[in-house]
């Protein structure tokens, strides 16, 4: 799981735009153990989408970029196991916090990001977004 080449300006436009709408505006909601709305899934070179692949939140990812983790020999972006040093999810627990409530926006933030993607939508751009309702 590596990229040795220097991001390419959409990828840093994206991580701008996600870095400006992850913020918490009910953080006297539901406990969650992180709620940020953003993650990075990272798989293998050339897999598929639906492949395995190990998962931050976008503060780790600033985090270790900050802090020179994930760049290769020649300066250029690596994400790699040794890299992150344990500090990431699998897929599929990724998944199973999401679905148990653990981690993913609350009530405010939630209700923002679901505008912003139904407006995104309206203008025939595609979005991925998990949403959790309660069903009382």
């Amino acid at each position: 799981m590596q990229c040795d080449a220097a991001a390419p300006p959409q990828f840093e436009d994206e991580l701008d735009r996600m870095q400006r709408f992850d913020l918490d505006l009910d953080p006297e909601g539901p406990y969650r153990l992180h709620p940020g709305a953003f993650f990075v899934k990272m798989m293998k070179r050339h897999s598929a989408a639906s492949a395995a692949g190990i998962v931050i939140s976008l503060g780790h990812f600033h985090h270790m970029l900050g802090h020179g983790g994930l760049r290769g020999s020649r300066g250029g972006l690596r994400i790699d196991h040794a890299g992150l040093e344990g500090h990431y999810l699998r897929s599929e627990a990724f998944v199973e916090l999401v679905r148990s409530g653990y981690v993913g926006t609350r009530g405010a933030t939630t209700h923002h990001l679901q505008s912003m993607i139904e407006a995104t939508l309206s203008e025939g751009r595609a979005v991925v977004a998990a949403i959790q309702r309660s069903f009382r």
